[in-house]
């Protein structure tokens, strides 16, 4: 029984820790950030964002695009042209981030869209 116990623990902390290796190095920063942060520290993290707007509440919001292309999509075989993660960062009146959200899309042929939610893509659950 013991080694048992010893075993499933043990399965447990590497099926943890292999999972950590999938999570983007952007979604582990904006949770540990979220309610401190302020824009200067994000925009020292995870560099300019693409584009920002003001919010009726005085605060702002951020859209950063991290984009990859499937490996292989330099040739003819490959099914998929390029993968978007958009980030949407929600800062309130003081610029402090309070509220982000990841969508991850998947554009079936084309190499770079226009944004990451254009209407060719195809949006796939975020981790």
């Amino acid at each position: 029984m013991n080694t048992l116990l010893k075993a499933a623990l043990l399965s447990l902390i590497a099926l943890t820790m292999g999972c950590m290796v999938f999570v983007p190095k952007e979604t582990l920063y904006l949770k540990s950030a979220q309610d401190h942060a302020t824009q200067e520290e994000v925009r020292q993290q995870l560099g300019p964002p693409r584009s920002t707007a003001s919010t009726e509440s005085r605060g702002s919001v951020w859209i950063y695009e991290v984009r990859e292309l499937e490996p292989g999509s330099q040739n003819t075989w490959a099914s998929i042209g390029s993968w978007c993660d958009e980030y949407r960062l929600n800062f309130d009146e003081h610029g402090i981030l309070r509220q982000w959200t990841h969508h991850s899309y998947v554009h079936p042929g084309e190499m770079m869209p226009v944004s990451c939610n254009s209407t060719i893509g195809i949006e796939k659950p975020a981790l």
